[in-house]
């Protein structure tokens, strides 16, 4: 073993004995001048013990439970990267049962590569012991990682050339009839936009009221009055339906081809 080794050994006890250190270290090939001792480890403070430090780290206890994840925590900051710590305690039951909360408080405080552990029987009773090491990297170390960058995924789209030769594109002019090419007619209209034989509007201001009254009144002749006649097919409903040059206006309503009929004061003045 190498004389550097720096080893720690702490215990739960205010004191330890001789023979206590002669069966924890035996077999370690351990230099004394670089053997450090705790006792009353319960009691241990951050900071107490020099940081990365330690190679190897031996940690007992009177009690089962005992290591619990502040104390491992403490002893960790103690040990340097890659360093070995051994737990022992009293067994709490078979192998798993003791072990596994062993196992617990290591990996909590930051230790891999525990072992399944091994029962150890002594004069003071059934022991567990567990070992596991200290990252071979500082807690809390950043590590920059390269991560392969993804393939781009090019989105699908849709074209149409102009020149596909084997896809055969129709004309929408050829889908045209040469009725489809005729203009519509447009109906006419003039200012007032009553179309063709209508009367002029109330307010007109077009002229057509004017053309209207400037058309040459037909005077009423005994003949029309005999055989009346429509070109219209108006005249004969009344004054309601006549335009302002009927001969007719002012008669009462009349059959087509039957004599009009006027009442004995139809020229009677009203008082």
């Amino acid at each position: 073993m190498n004389g550097t080794t720096q080893t720690v050994v702490l215990h739960s006890a205010p004191y330890l004995s001789g023979s206590f250190l002669e069966n924890t270290l035996q077999g370690q090939d351990i230099n004394l001048r670089q053997l450090t001792i705790v006792t009353g480890s319960a009691s241990l403070e951050p900071n107490a013990l020099p940081q990365q430090t330690f190679d190897k780290a031996f940690s007992s206890a009177h009690s089962s439970g005992y290591h619990n994840t502040v104390l491992l925590g403490l002893i960790a900051a103690a040990l340097k990267p890659g360093a070995a710590l051994t737990l022992r305690e009293p067994a709490s039951g078979g192998l798993n049962e003791s072990a596994a909360p062993l196992k617990k408080a290591l990996l909590l405080a930051g230790f891999v590569d525990s072992t399944d552990g091994k029962l150890m029987n002594t004069s003071q009773g059934q022991l567990i012991c567990v070992s596991a090491n200290k990252p071979q990297y500082a807690v809390g170390a950043k590590a920059s990682i390269t991560l392969k960058p993804k393939a781009e995924t090019k989105r699908a789209s849709w074209t149409l050339a102009a020149d596909e030769d084997d896809e055969e594109l129709l004309d929408e002019d050829e889908l045209l009839t040469e009725e489809d090419r005729q203009k519509p007619a447009v109906i006419a209209m003039d200012d007032c936009e009553v179309g063709a034989g209508k009367k002029a509007c109330k307010n007109c201001t077009c002229g057509r009221a004017d053309a209207e009254a400037a058309v040459q009144k037909v005077d009423l002749s005994q003949d029309m009055l005999e055989n009346p006649q429509s070109a219209c097919g108006s005249c004969g409903l009344g004054d309601a339906f006549r335009c302002s040059s009927c001969p007719y206006r002012g008669l009462p309503s009349f059959e087509m081809g039957k004599k009009i009929e006027l009442g004995s004061d139809f020229l009677t003045a009203d008082a």
